[in-house]
């Protein structure tokens, strides 16, 4: 069949009734969610159902895991970067939070990487903070033979 003019080439929906149109919208849903996956569970319907369940359950519980490992990660650095400078991470996130000091674990980490003179001066206000309201004297002296990143001089 030869047509001459695009819009006759064109293909026109037929016209569906309501729950038919239910159908094609919840088939194409799963069929959405499974397009990524490998064989037959990509393409059919039947098969697609139950991967694509899976995968929404995964998904779900990879969001609040990438929560918990983050702030494991950002609790890693701290910890860290405390030790750096002499002091226990507990004891200064404690001084922190008595002097109302309202940064959270993330910005705390940033600083102390990208911000190290910064995050110095914060661990020297925890220390007076430790000093002066009698906080569990809780300082580690820096380990021996362990390079570390140090602070250049300013002279």
């Amino acid at each position: 069949m030869v047509f001459l003019t695009s819009f006759l080439a064109r293909r026109l929906p037929l016209p569906r009734a309501p729950d038919k149109q239910d159908n094609f919208w919840r088939k194409s849903m799963w069929l959405r969610i499974s397009s990524k996956f490998y064989g037959r569970k990509r393409n059919c319907f039947g098969l697609a159902i139950v991967p694509g369940w899976r995968a929404l359950r995964y998904a779900t519980r990879a969001r609040k895991l990438k929560k918990e490992n983050m702030k494991n990660l950002w609790e890693i650095r701290l910890n860290a970067a405390c030790n750096e400078h002499g002091m226990d991470y507990h004891t200064f996130m404690t001084s922190l939070t008595q002097a109302d000091i309202g940064l959270n674990r993330k910005v705390l980490t940033d600083l102390a990487i990208y911000e190290p003179r910064t995050f110095q001066s914060l661990v020297q206000f925890a220390k007076q903070r430790q000093l002066e309201v009698g906080l569990e004297s809780l300082t580690i002296d820096s380990p021996h033979g362990i390079f570390h990143r140090g602070l250049p001089n300013k002279s």
